[in-house]
């Protein structure tokens, strides 16, 4: 499913934190009411293939609890990235959000003079993604290029260690405060 829309400000950011977090609430609650009427392997059958889990902006509408994790944690971030945006940023908003497979950076200020690229992983070094955004974001017109990430062990702000090429990389918050 493409997900891109303009988020204005922080309070409609909000917004789609909330719906995220309620379809989490409601697949929390899926699992407890599944947990001691089906075996660990049908559980996990469900889990897998279909019939526990919610997309992660629409809680009506199932998704198998592995993509509601993944979509999750890249959805949050990219929640967070904008946060991090609006804040230092104001002048560049509204941003375009695109999630998933939606084209375009990440995230894009409609003005064209801002890109951004955004993930969560267990480390920046997995699959080379850091490198690979990096390398993306380059191939963008916009003046000012961000890489933002959400791993654990990482302290919130910008890492100058990891940047290169003109290229702003910043930890966001949550792998270790959720």
């Amino acid at each position: 499913m493409l997900k891109s829309f303009t988020v204005n400000d922080i309070e409609e950011l909000k917004q789609y934190e909330r719906k995220l977090f309620e379809s989490m609430d409601k697949t929390l609650l899926q699992i407890n009411n599944e947990i001691n009427t089906h075996t660990s392997q049908a559980l996990f059958s469900k889990m897998k293939f279909g019939g526990v889990g919610f997309d992660p902006l629409n809680s009506k509408c199932e998704l198998n609890i592995i993509e509601q994790i993944n979509q999750s944690f890249t959805y949050l971030a990219s929640f967070y990235a904008l946060e991090v945006l609006f804040t230092e940023y104001p002048k560049f908003a509204p941003f375009r959000l695109n999630l998933g497979t939606a084209p375009g950076s990440d995230i894009e200020s409609e003005c064209g003079e801002l890109a951004a690229e955004v993930f969560a992983a267990v480390a920046p070094t997995s699959n080379q993604k850091l490198k690979k955004d990096i390398n993306k974001v380059l191939e963008t017109e916009a003046k000012l290029k961000f890489v933002l990430f959400m791993c654990p062990n990482f302290e919130l702000g910008r890492q100058l260690k990891l940047e290169r090429d003109g290229v702003i990389v910043w930890a966001l918050k949550g792998a270790n405060t959720l």
